[in-house]
């Protein structure tokens, strides 16, 4: 886990503890299906900035746990700030065992009305899609995929 990754997790545990909330209670959402693809390198350079204004993401704390979100779950910027954990499913290309990651929603996936949804049109509505950094991608499955079916939840 990165440095910044690891002390925004320690905070908000501790803000969690102030409050009397255990981090055990929560369960989060059910698992909803998606699916996602990732922009960049393995620098995630490509990624910074984006349509929620964090700017540079390594300053503000979310490094490469980030992701861009089609309009359907970008949900007019109610989304800004939102972490979903994410697991590759159902494709010979996940990783074993189905490890999951977690990112920050930090920047939106424009439709591509030039393309059908099944065939490059990923963030077109009505489909639910994560573009992931390519370390996020990589965290879960072989980025030689492309788009791999996954899992997900707030």
């Amino acid at each position: 886990m990165d440095q910044s990754l690891y002390r925004t997790c320690l905070v908000i545990l501790s803000v969690m503890g102030m409050i009397g909330t255990s981090s055990a209670a929560y369960a989060g959402s059910p698992w909803r299906r998606a699916s996602a693809t990732f922009y960049g390198d393995e620098t995630a350079r490509e990624t910074m900035g984006g349509a929620c204004g964090y700017g540079n993401l390594w300053d503000s704390g979310y490094g490469a746990a980030t992701s861009a979100l089609s309009t359907v779950l970008f949900n007019d910027v109610y989304s800004w700030g939102q972490c979903f954990q994410i697991r590759c499913v159902s494709s010979p290309n996940c990783y074993y065992g189905s490890p999951a990651t977690v990112v920050t929603a930090t920047n939106i996936c424009p439709p591509n009305w030039g393309q059908n949804s099944n065939n490059g049109g990923w963030c077109n509505p009505p489909r639910a899609h994560f573009d992931l950094t390519k370390p996020a991608f990589m965290k879960i499955a072989n980025w030689k995929a492309g788009i791999i079916p996954v899992s997900y939840r707030r």
